[in-house]
């Protein structure tokens, strides 16, 4: 399991990847989201990129220095009524759950959010996503996100 256990129910949650609206099976959301709350959208910074596995593609979000960032994209969702052990648990062990400074929820750049940062080596057959929007690679490459089922 992850090290986000001891951060305990976070009060937002950025998704920048497969968790984000519309990208869940069959196009829809994922069902252990209920209870999350409307989403905006939002960045960070960092690097980010493309895991390919026999489900589909899922992105892999790296903290990094200053100078090696780019913007990335996602939506910020107020997470008080989510049931935050699910999503751990669906992020898994290559994850970690960390607080991160997102700009996008209230217009002033300081806000912060829990976001699953990669904690793995990067895989082979990684591609890097230079635009920082996971959903727009997919787009653009006629890949698939990951999707269990």
């Amino acid at each position: 399991m992850n090290s986000a256990a001891g951060l305990g129910q976070p009060t937002h949650l950025f998704f920048y990847g497969v968790l984000q609206e519309g990208l869940g099976p069959d196009g829809g959301d994922w069902p252990f989201l209920k209870g999350l709350g409307m989403g905006a959208p939002a960045t960070t910074q960092g690097a980010l990129y493309a895991i390919p596995t026999e489900h589909g593609w899922h992105p892999a979000l790296i903290l990094t220095q200053a100078r090696y960032s780019i913007v990335v994209h996602g939506a910020i969702h107020e997470a008080s009524h989510v049931d935050i052990a699910a999503v751990d648990e669906f992020e898994g062990a290559s994850y970690t759950r960390e607080v991160v400074p997102i700009d996008g929820w209230d217009g002033y750049g300081d806000t912060q959010a829990d976001a699953y940062i990669w904690t793995d080596d990067l895989p082979e057959g990684a591609e890097l996503i230079a635009g920082g929007n996971f959903a727009e690679w997919l787009e653009a490459t006629g890949r698939k996100a990951y999707s269990v089922g």
